[in-house]
């Protein structure tokens, strides 16, 4: 029984690595590349604009 569940926890674990990517780049095509960009690269976007338009006033 213990094989059983360590096969199908492994088999999710290895499904979900194999799908979520897959899944990410269909929809990214789908949708013509139009996905939101990532938290950090949205910060570090708000940080240039505000350093850059600060030191150009």
């Amino acid at each position: 029984m213990g094989d059983l569940a360590t096969g199908i926890l492994s088999g999710a674990v290895i499904g979900t690595c194999v799908t979520y990517p897959l899944v990410l780049w269909l929809t990214r095509n789908l949708r013509g590349g139009t996905l939101p960009p990532h938290r950090r690269e949205r910060r570090a976007r708000a940080e240039l604009d505000a350093f850059f338009g600060h030191r150009l006033s």
